[in-house]
C-alpha cells in the first residue's frame, strides 16, 4: 500500500503541468469567446466582429513595432498628454505605465537588469528587477514565488547587490517554478561564492 501511494503521488505530480496548461488554454478559450460575443452584440455580425479583432491585432503589432524602434508612438503621446491633465487619472496611469515599462526594453534598446540581492537577511539571495537607479542607489522589485507580480519594493546601495546576465524571462521562470528551473546556476553560484570570500 505504501508503494502504491508513492506511485500515485508520482503519477499525479507528473500530470500536474499538463493539467495547468489545459486549464490555461480552456480559460483563454473562454475569455476569447466571451470577448467575441461581447463585440458581436455591438456589431451584430460575426464577420464585422472578426474584422474588428484583426484590425485591433494589426494596430497592436504596428504599435509594438514603433515603440521598439523609436521608443514612442505619436498617438499614445497625445493620449498620455491628455491623461496627465486629469489629476486622479494621472496618478493611476503613471503608476501602471511604470510597472508595464519594467518588462519592456529601455529606450536605448538595452534589456532591463536582473540582479541578486540579500533579502530578507544576509546570506539569503533572491533575484530582483532593477526599477530605477540614482548614482549608487537602486530601487529594486523583489518578486515572490510562484507569482512574480507580487513582491516588495526596496531601496538598496549598489554594493549590496550582485549583477547577473539573467533576462527578465529567465528570472521569471526561476520564480514561477519556485527554483526548479535554475537557470545560469554556475554563474550565480560563482558570484555568491566570490562575494562570501571577500
Amino acid at each position: 500500500m505504501k508503494e502504491w501511494g508513492r506511485f500515485l503521488l508520482i503519477g499525479t505530480l507528473s500530470v500536474v503541468p499538463l493539467l495547468v496548461v489545459i486549464q490555461v488554454v480552456l480559460w483563454l478559450k473562454s475569455l476569447s469567446l466571451s470577448f467575441f460575443d461581447f463585440l458581436s452584440t455591438y456589431t451584430n455580425s460575426s464577420l464585422y466582429t472578426a474584422i474588428v479583432i484583426v484590425v485591433a491585432l494589426l494596430f497592436l503589432i504596428i504599435l509594438g513595432y514603433f515603440i521598439e524602434k523609436t521608443g514612442r508612438f505619436f498617438i499614445l503621446s497625445w493620449i498620455e498628454y491628455a491623461l496627465e491633465k486629469i489629476p486622479a487619472v494621472r496618478t493611476i496611469y503613471s503608476i501602471s505605465k511604470k510597472i508595464t515599462d519594467m518588462f519592456m526594453q529601455n529606450g536605448d534598446g538595452s534589456k532591463k537588469e536582473v540582479v541578486l540581492v540579500e533579502y530578507p537577511k544576509d546570506n539569503v539571495w533572491v533575484p530582483a528587477y532593477v526599477l530605477n537607479k540614482y548614482e549608487n542607489t537602486l530601487v529594486l522589485f523583489v518578486p515572490t514565488s510562484p507569482n512574480p507580480t507580487s513582491g516588495y519594493t526596496v531601496i538598496v546601495d549598489r554594493k549590496f547587490i550582485l549583477p547577473t546576465t539573467l533576462t527578465l524571462e529567465e528570472a521569471s521562470k526561476f520564480i514561477i517554478s519556485m527554483g526548479a528551473d535554475y537557470i545560469k546556476k554556475e554563474e550565480i553560484a560563482k558570484k555568491i561564492t566570490e562575494h562570501q570570500s571577500k
